[in-house]
């Protein structure tokens, strides 16, 4: 009798381990979170007007708990109008990797490297210039379900450097931004 109980307790404690070893187990996919931003906007004056319209899907990869990595691609159509002439018709590309810390509960700091496709339209013509630059981003944001659940809203305020370094450059170096997230 005393020999079956230790049978059973044996093989009652292998389960035991099995059990935890596979809830142990690594699991890529439970660490990754998923989100984008939309961006959409209307400017003109001086006899020009600009329409911009864009997406930019992240993928994030929780490093631990607050701090996670990713990369970030941004795609933007612009239509810029001047009078007297056609408009153009330009698409820029933004792709690069971002650092994101929690800091406490829904509000997040974010650093952002990225390289930059874009165009840019000379006054008066309707000639453009293809350019390429390396956009390094500074910012926070708050997310409105961060840990509570799967689906969350975001916003968030960057602060681009490089714009802010050119001195002949008309961009203005803060972006805001309007976004989705699921499982931050």
């Amino acid at each position: 009798m005393v020999l079956s109980a230790q049978a059973v307790s044996a093989q009652r404690n292998k389960k035991k381990s099995k059990e935890k070893e596979k809830e142990e187990s690594y699991d890529f996919k439970s660490h990754l979170w998923y989100g984008g931003n939309i961006g959409l906007g209307f400017s003109g004056g001086g006899g020009y007007s600009i329409f911009q319209f864009g997406l930019a899907p992240m993928v994030g990869y929780k490093i631990v708990e607050p701090l996670s990595i990713g990369p970030r691609i941004s795609l933007t159509y612009l239509s810029f109008k001047q009078s007297n002439f056609k408009a153009a018709n330009i698409f820029n590309v933004d792709a690069g990797v971002f650092l994101r810390f929690r800091a406490f509960q829904g509000l997040f700091i974010q650093a952002e490297g990225s390289n930059e496709w874009y165009e840019d339209v000379f006054l008066g013509t309707t000639e453009t210039l293809k350019q390429t630059r390396f956009n390094k981003r500074l910012g926070l944001g708050y997310n409105f379900n961060a840990g509570q659940g799967d689906f969350g809203s975001e916003i968030g305020i960057l602060y681009n450097f490089t714009i802010a370094d050119d001195v002949e450059g008309y961009e203005n170096p803060i972006e805001y931004r309007f976004g989705f997230t699921w499982n931050f």
